[in-house]
């Protein structure tokens, strides 16, 4: 009983001095974990950025777009927030007459679709002119940026040797993996071959997340398996020869499969992002400072 008095005690110590670093220091979890999203994605921007070379003309135009996408955004929010409150106040009168299974007065039906209406052309008009900056950014990008932009992976840390975008997978990692994959004695391989591959499972689960479902991850360890295998009943001249499109296979073959984003949902999503838009401007300025030391 003193035992557990005195467990209690020290976790009732514990929450209170949780309590009070919160309120010392003004930061919820919820707080400190919107920074580090907000700090994820500048990074990944700024990789972006470092990987299309925009010239000083290049950059001032994305700033600009961007700055005028984050004044279109703020307008539509406002016109939202403003809409919310009558829709929220029709939604329920509309759910109390379908509760009691009653038609919809035609007045408040009338009144529902007008204020609907209005909130989907807006939404309308919100893509259309977001489309059109990404459009007109697209325009003023070369075909190797343009190439570089759609290859893209986002990432925090790319791979060693390697600051171009379109090469965020790490192929000579993965070949080194395979190689010591291949060192692994017969005998071991086949005593660990299924905790090899349930390793490697969770690691792409890791990364992706469960997106793949508990069939999807069966399906996964079966081709694992079978190009584990093949790796390995290569011969050492083969496998150097074909070690970085093995990586190449790899990666396809582990990548979720969802439906890559085209060029402008890219561009808007990253290009067109108010964290951008302070990266943009700081090289702005650097660029003009440089050009006054010239």
């Amino acid at each position: 009983m003193r035992k557990r008095k005195t467990i209690f005690g020290f976790l009732s110590v514990v929450f209170l001095l949780s309590c009070g670093a919160f309120l010392i220091f003004g930061q919820t979890p919820s707080q400190n974990f919107e920074k580090t999203e907000g700090l994820r994605r500048e990074i990944r921007l700024i990789n972006l950025l470092n990987g299309l070379e925009l010239t000083p003309e290049q950059t001032a135009l994305i700033r600009d777009k961007a700055e005028a996408s984050r004044r279109l955004v703020d307008d539509s929010r406002s016109f939202f927030a403003a809409s919310q409150k009558e829709l929220e106040a029709m939604l329920e009168e509309i759910r109390k007459y379908r509760l009691e299974n009653h038609e919809v007065p035609p007045n408040l039906a009338r009144r529902f679709h007008a204020v609907d209406s209005e909130l989907k052309k807006e939404r309308l008009r919100l893509e259309e002119k977001l489309g059109g900056f990404a459009g007109d950014i697209e325009r003023n990008l070369a075909r190797h940026q343009i190439y570089a932009l759609e290859k893209f992976v986002p990432c925090i840390i790319p791979p060693k040797g390697e600051s171009r975008i379109g090469q965020a997978v790490d192929v000579r990692g993965i070949a080194s993996k395979l190689a010591r994959l291949r060192s692994v004695p017969d005998r071991l391989y086949d005593q660990r071959r299924n905790q090899i591959i349930e390793k490697s499972v969770e690691e792409i689960k890791v990364k992706a997340g469960p997106v793949i479902g508990r069939d999807g991850e069966e399906e996964m360890s079966e081709k694992i398996g079978n190009f584990y295998d093949k790796v390995r009943g290569l011969g050492e001249i083969d496998f150097e020869i074909q070690k970085e499109k093995l990586a190449e296979e790899f990666t396809n073959l582990v990548k979720p499969k969802s439906a890559p984003l085209d060029m402008t949902k890219k561009i808007e999503t990253f290009l067109l992002s108010p964290e951008g838009i302070p990266i943009l401007e700081e090289r702005i300025q650097k660029a003009q400072a440089k050009d006054k030391l010239v």
